[in-house]
C-alpha cells in the first residue's frame, strides 16, 4: 500500500471517528420535558355549598330542597372528600324551625347514598337574623386547563431545534382537564377497595380440597362456534 493511501485511510478514520463521538448524547444532559410538564393542568381545592331556606314558621322540607339535596349529595359522592358539613344556625329568630329542617335534611341525604357517619355535624352564630338557612357544604378540587398559544402564531415547519412547537399536547392537556370527573384523580390515586374475601376463601376451601375453582355456568352460558365458514 502506497503511503499516500494509507495517509487517506487513516484520515478517513479519524474524522468517522470524530463523528461517532460528536453524536453520543452528553451524560449530564437535562431530559426533554413532555407535554404534560409544558402544559400542565393546576389541580385547586374548593368547596361546594348549598344553602336551605329556613322560615321561622317552616318546620319542612320543600319537595325544591329535597331534589337539590339529591343533586347536592350526587356530586359529594362522585367528586367530594372529607365530611358532608351539615351547619346549623343557632341563636336565630327560626333556630328551633332550623333545627328539624336539619334533621330532615340529615334524613334525605342518607337517603341519597351518603352515609349517617359521613355527615358531620356543626353550627354557626345567626344572632339577629330571622330566615338563617341550614348549610351543605364538602370539599372538593377543580381542574384548570392551561392557556395554549394559537396555532397562527406559531411557525410548524420550521423547528430548528427539532423540537416540538409550544402548543403541541396542550389541546390533550386541556380536554383531560375538561373531562376528568374527580381532578383529585390528578394528584393522587384513589384508595383500593376491599378485597371479595368471600370469593376468595371459596376458591382457596375448594383447592385445598382438590376441587374445581372455577364457577360453574349454566348451559345457556355456553357459546357454539358456527360452522358455516368452514363448510
Amino acid at each position: 500500500m502506497s503511503p499516500r493511501l494509507s495517509t487517506l485511510l487513516l484520515g478517513i478514520s479519524v474524522a468517522a471517528s470524530l463523528g461517532a463521538c460528536a453524536s453520543v448524547p452528553e451524560p449530564d444532559a437535562a431530559p426533554m420535558s413532555s407535554a404534560a410538564d409544558r402544559h400542565a393542568i393546576q389541580v385547586a381545592q374548593t368547596d361546594s355549598r348549598l344553602e336551605l331556606d329556613v322560615a321561622a314558621s317552616s318546620h319542612e322540607l320543600t319537595g325544591k330542597a329535597r331534589s337539590d339535596i339529591a343533586g347536592f349529595a350526587g356530586g359529594y359522592l362522585r367528586a367530594g372528600h372529607g365530611a358532608m358539613i351539615l351547619s346549623t344556625p343557632s341563636g336565630g329568630a327560626n333556630a328551633d324551625a332550623a333545627a328539624q329542617v336539619a334533621q330532615q335534611a340529615r334524613l334525605a341525604l342518607i337517603e341519597s347514598g351518603v352515609s349517617y357517619a359521613a355527615v358531620a355535624g356543626s353550627s354557626y352564630d345567626a344572632s339577629g337574623e330571622t330566615e338563617a338557612p341550614v348549610i351543605l357544604s364538602f370539599t372538593r378540587f377543580e381542574a384548570e386547563a392551561p392557556e395554549c398559544a394559537p396555532l397562527w402564531e406559531q411557525d410548524l415547519g420550521h423547528q430548528s431545534n427539532n423540537q416540538a412547537w409550544e402548543s403541541f399536547g396542550c389541546a390533550t392537556q386541556a380536554n383531560l382537564a375538561a373531562m376528568v370527573e374527580d381532578p383529585h384523580d390528578l394528584l393522587a390515586p384513589r384508595d383500593m377497595d376491599p378485597r371479595n374475601s368471600g370469593r376468595r376463601d371459596g376458591v382457596m376451601t375448594a383447592y385445598r380440597a382438590g376441587e374445581v375453582t372455577g364457577a360453574t355456568r349454566a348451559p345457556e352460558e355456553r357459546a357454539t362456534i358456527s360452522t358455516v365458514a368452514s363448510q
